[in-house]
């Protein structure tokens, strides 16, 4: 059985074919998400999956043998940065323009396809990759935390992914880590995502710059937006600013999910993301040792750094399509 998985981003949208059984992937195409519309976002997503599936199909895509090119494609999974309902209406995903509104993404897809689409939050599908196939082997119980541009978690409890009433279960990014602390991107204050998110770690770094504290953060980066390896050669370069945020960073990350661990008895917890990626294991080491680890601390959970990196949407989102099929 083959199946599609698809990565929908705020800049470009991944698909490739996915054998589930091995998480082997032939085939990869990726396309710029449009910027003129959810019509056309989804007429990209669809137009890419047939893509991708002949390139399979016909041996044109690297690395595809005789045995991949004969087997059809049963089903499609899509992540989306985005709440998802259980219908597969994506409510609204702030980091595509133009999606301000409810769209039956499932319902679209499966039309326009003529094969059945899950549809998922793509920080789901990351843990999803990681508990079957990655970093979270072998355990039951996971919670997969993603630090990048902000940061989002996803939880599977018993084998299974957990997404609650309204799709927010495993968000440990809008967890409320300071009393009236520095302002989140969804408009609140003290959440996680404001202390240890790049967008939450550049709006501090350019405060205090503009409020007379020059950092290499601002000005690596210049105009452009301050990037994970900005933050990396910040820190290589002894920045005060640079390492005074990322102890903020690990302070949020440490309380979070040292609680969280705590409250659901978790034994792992996988870290991933492109700033945990660009840190790499001496910012667990870190988050491990701190002394704001939340609840019972390390004596709960060990973290073990996420292994699928960019493919990790791809592959979850396939492996949720294949669920579909064998159930």
């Amino acid at each position: 059985m083959s199946v599609v998985g698809v990565d929908l981003g705020g800049t470009k949208i991944l698909a490739r074919v996915v054998d589930p059984a091995t998480g082997r992937t032939v085939g990869r195409k990726k396309v710029p998400t449009p910027k003129d519309g959810t019509d056309a976002v989804m007429s990209a997503v669809a137009e890419l999956v047939r893509d991708v599936t002949a390139s399979v199909a016909d041996g044109t895509a690297k690395g595809v043998s005789a045995e991949d090119a004969a087997e059809a494609v049963t089903a499609v999974g899509v992540g989306v940065p985005g709440l998802v309902e259980a219908d597969g209406t994506v409510s609204r995903c702030p980091n595509i323009p133009g999606w301000d509104q409810p769209v039956a993404v499932k319902t679209i897809l499966e039309a326009d396809l003529g094969l059945p689409v899950v549809v998922s939050n793509d920080v789901n599908c990351g843990a999803v990759a990681e508990h079957r196939l990655g970093a979270g082997r072998g355990t039951d119980d996971l919670l997969a935390v993603f630090v990048g541009t902000g940061v989002g978690g996803g939880l599977i409890i018993n084998n299974q992914l957990v997404v609650g009433e309204r799709g927010m279960a495993g968000e440990i990014g809008h967890l409320t880590v300071v009393s009236d602390g520095r302002i989140c991107g969804c408009g609140e204050r003290g959440h996680l995502e404001s202390y240890a998110g790049r967008a939450g770690i550049e709006r501090e770094a350019r405060r205090l710059h503009a409020a007379g504290r020059p950092n290499a953060l601002v000005e690596l980066a210049g105009e452009s937006p301050i990037k994970s390896r900005h933050l990396e050669q910040a820190l290589a370069a002894g920045d005060e600013v640079a390492h005074q945020l990322v102890d903020d960073a690990v302070m949020a990350l440490a309380i979070g999910i040292g609680n969280v661990a705590t409250l659901l008895d978790l034994s792992r917890v996988v870290v991933g993301g492109g700033v945990a990626d660009k840190l790499g294991r001496p910012f667990l080491e870190q988050i491990m040792g701190s002394p704001d680890f939340g609840g019972f601390g390390p004596q709960v959970c060990t973290l073990e750094l996420a292994q699928h990196l960019d493919d990790a949407g791809v592959l979850g989102a396939a492996l949720l399509a294949a669920d579909l099929i064998e159930n």
